[in-house]
């Protein structure tokens, strides 16, 4: 990571938001889980990257509260749709597609927070 990558927002969201993320990529990896972050002038952008079985654009396209992918897998169907609902409240961006590892990436874009040097 950056030593510049700031998060304009609130620490428990950002906590809430990579703990969701995180939890599912460890969840679903076969054994390996990848955090990779950078920054441009206005946004961060955060990589969550695992090696499982991922999902299809049909399942990615059809997020919502409660819906679970796996009854066998303990969980409670919420983190993806949360997580969804705080990187659009902070007016960012979620992508899920293939990674490169063969399992999901998720992609998450905020606004940069400007440095407070």
């Amino acid at each position: 990571m950056p030593a510049d990558l700031l998060f304009a927002g609130d620490e428990g969201d950002l906590t809430e938001l990579l703990g969701n993320l995180l939890d599912n990529a460890r969840k679903w990896a076969s054994g390996c889980v990848r955090l990779t972050g950078a920054a441009d002038a206005s946004t961060l952008t955060l990589l969550i990257e695992d090696d499982g079985p991922g999902m299809s654009s049909e399942e990615t396209g059809q997020i919502e509260r409660g819906r679970r992918w796996d009854e066998t897998t303990p969980g409670t169907g919420f983190g993806l749709a949360i997580t969804r609902d705080l990187v659009e409240a902070y007016r960012g961006t979620l992508r899920l597609d293939r990674s490169g590892l063969g399992g999901l990436r998720v992609a998450v874009t905020l606004p940069r927070a400007m440095s407070r040097h």
